[in-house]
């Protein structure tokens, strides 16, 4: 594949991931670009390579805002929500699987949490970016066979149906933003709790 397609990718899924909470659906117009030069197993890989480091690396923006502001965090209420849920766990186990996470960036606030308690940047990134890479080898192969077989069904071309699947992923990015995720965490828990009681 060209190399210009290439770091194009790359500089696409950096600016998607380095974006706080929200950015372009990286993994979507990655699959769009693999489709336009052919499924191949060299072309997949990479495609996979470029989108994978880019959004690991970009990771790495995020835990500077949250080194440099880490003391106005306190006052983010999804940032204390989330520094609650992780704090019983392995800290570098919810890095990798809120990195292979489809759909919700919760890395992000992992990576503030980090930055802000000046966890080591390093041992992030080694976890994050071959985190990445799997989660760009899994979103781009269904991505792509999936834009495949819906432009045979809709003859639609597939290249087409990426770009219109990347405008909606971005929409719904910006609804996913706009969440409360502490009062909606609280209330799944409040529907379980009471299923538990009127259940024998």
């Amino acid at each position: 594949m060209d190399y210009y397609y290439l770091a194009l990718i790359f500089a696409i899924s950096f600016a998607s991931n380095a974006t706080p909470f929200f950015g372009a659906p990286y993994t979507v117009i990655s699959s769009t670009v693999l489709l336009r030069f052919g499924f191949t197993p060299l072309n997949f890989a990479e495609v996979v390579v470029a989108s994978g480091v880019g959004a690991g690396i970009a990771k790495s923006v995020m835990y500077g805002i949250g080194y440099g502001v880490g003391s106005r965090l306190k006052h983010n209420k999804n940032v204390n929500f989330f520094h609650r849920i992780i704090g019983g766990r392995s800290f570098y186990l919810a890095i990798f699987i809120t990195a292979v996470m489809p759909f919700f960036p919760f890395d992000d606030f992992v990576f503030l949490i980090g930055g802000a308690g000046k966890a080591s940047l390093l041992k992030m990134m080694e976890i994050t970016i071959p985190s990445k890479v799997l989660k760009s080898s899994l979103e781009i192969g269904i991505e792509a066979e999936g834009l495949l077989q819906i432009g045979k069904i809709t003859r639609i071309s597939p290249v087409e149906l990426g770009i219109i699947s990347s405008v909606a992923f971005a929409v719904l990015g910006i609804l996913l933003f706009k969440i409360d995720w502490e009062k909606l965490y609280l209330k799944v828990e409040r529907y379980f709790k009471q299923r538990s009681w009127t259940n024998p």
